[in-house]
């Protein structure tokens, strides 16, 4: 496809779901990786024919040596990303990194890190309609479903997903997080609104969408990233042949997830509302 093409999926997706109504504060979650870097490009690109909008691009430098092994070097790689999104602010992390190696959970320390910072900065913002948005795609929702409902590596790759077969589910406490991840749109109690504008899209249309707008994106070599789902499904998939790869995660595929979710769910509605009751914060990255 054409960058065109991309970009007036992404718009049709904002416009479906009523991602950014009018006179909208995004406040654009930026890792340096190509999710987030991808989405940042489209919404700069999409924020030009809306004048209504206001856009800031928001950085966590966390785990501070995927950035750098010095601030020298952290400083170029915060630059890098600066140099194509404005208005942008990054924050270095206090905290060490070397807390991740003696945690049983060192990507829950990440994400405890990493969304502390973020809410101290959208509780300092003193503004209405604050959006935030994260460049969650398709593959992350595959992983997740695919913990949800159990099915093994073995299965995805050699059959696919039936959807008419899987089993109904409960959804416990503890998986609300990957739950939410699921809605493109996602108004918290709290009046915060999340958005992925993203999931309509797999990482080769994403590796695709950076190669033709010519933006590089920071290699991601955190030596813990291997233990997230959608790490382990990179793998998976990397010697999956493309075709296969397009028939499990195509542009509708968060929509049929989500639809199988509602059906399967037995207490959807109620997980739902718990997610809606939520600190945000606790729904990020």
């Amino acid at each position: 496809m054409e960058l065109r093409d991309y970009f007036n999926i992404f718009k049709t997706q904002i416009s479906e779901y009523n991602l950014i109504p009018e006179n909208s504060f995004v406040f654009i979650l930026n890792s340096g990786g190509k999710d987030s870097t991808a989405m940042s490009f489209l919404l700069r690109e999409y924020a030009r024919k809306r004048s209504d909008l206001e856009l800031e691009y928001f950085n966590v430098v966390f785990p501070q040596m995927v950035f750098g092994n010095n601030k020298d070097e952290i400083n170029k790689k915060v630059r890098h990303i600066e140099k194509y999104f404005k208005p942008f602010e990054s924050i270095i992390a206090q905290r060490s990194y070397e807390e991740l190696e003696k945690a049983d959970k060192p990507c829950f320390v990440c994400k405890e890190v990493r969304r502390e910072i973020i809410a101290e900065v959208i509780d300092n913002k003193k503004k209405d309609n604050i959006i935030i948005a994260t460049g969650h795609n398709n593959y992350d929702l595959l992983a997740y479903f695919i913990e949800l409902f159990g099915i093994g590596d073995k299965e995805l790759i050699e059959k696919g997903i039936n959807y008419d077969k899987l089993r109904n589910i409960t959804i416990s406490d503890a998986q609300l997080e990957h739950f939410s991840r699921f809605f493109p749109k996602l108004e918290i109690d709290s009046g915060i609104t999340l958005i992925k504008p993203m999931l309509v899209f797999n990482r080769l249309e994403i590796n695709d969408i950076l190669k033709k707008a010519g933006i590089l994106a920071i290699p991601c070599n955190c030596p813990y990233a291997s233990e997230r789902p959608k790490r382990n499904l990179f793998k998976l998939l990397r010697n999956v042949p493309k075709e296969k790869v397009w028939s499990l995660v195509s542009h509708d595929t968060f929509k049929e997830m989500l639809s199988v979710l509602k059906e399967k769910a037995e207490n959807f509605d109620e997980s739902l509302e718990k997610v809606k009751q939520m600190d945000y914060s606790e729904l990020l990255l």
